[in-house]
């Protein structure tokens, strides 16, 4: 192999392992609500991984979802049904799930979904 051709292979190993680093490292965050700040769209969510708690600020921004699942109250219907909520509907004490995505050094909300309401 050349050496043209092998620094070629060597870019785009680079290039695969970097990309699968970042997808695997965008996994979902839960925790407790601790705060909201309804102003500056931010969610302050307490996690506890591997023994430590630590609290991780959530920033929203308008294409964010945020999401509650309940049972169909409609006649006929079964199963769960989502329901769209706004910032301002997040208390402290809720447990969420939330799929981020890394942006300028900040977790970025993608979905935030409410696992259970306190």
């Amino acid at each position: 192999m050349t050496k043209a051709m092998f620094v070629i292979v060597a870019f785009i190993v680079v290039g695969v392992v970097s990309a699968a680093h970042s997808v695997a490292d965008e996994a979902p965050i839960s925790g407790t609500v601790k705060a909201i700040d309804t102003s500056g769209k931010t969610l302050t969510l307490q996690t506890t991984a591997k023994g430590k708690t630590r609290d991780v600020t959530i920033v929203l921004k308008p294409e964010s979802r945020i999401l509650r699942f309940a049972r169909s109250t409609e006649p006929g219907k079964t199963g769960f049904v989502e329901h769209s909520l706004s910032i301002s509907d997040l208390k402290p004490g809720w447990i969420v799930s939330v799929t981020t995505r890394h942006e300028g050094g900040n977790e970025v909300a993608e979905t935030v979904t409410v696992v259970m309401e306190r």
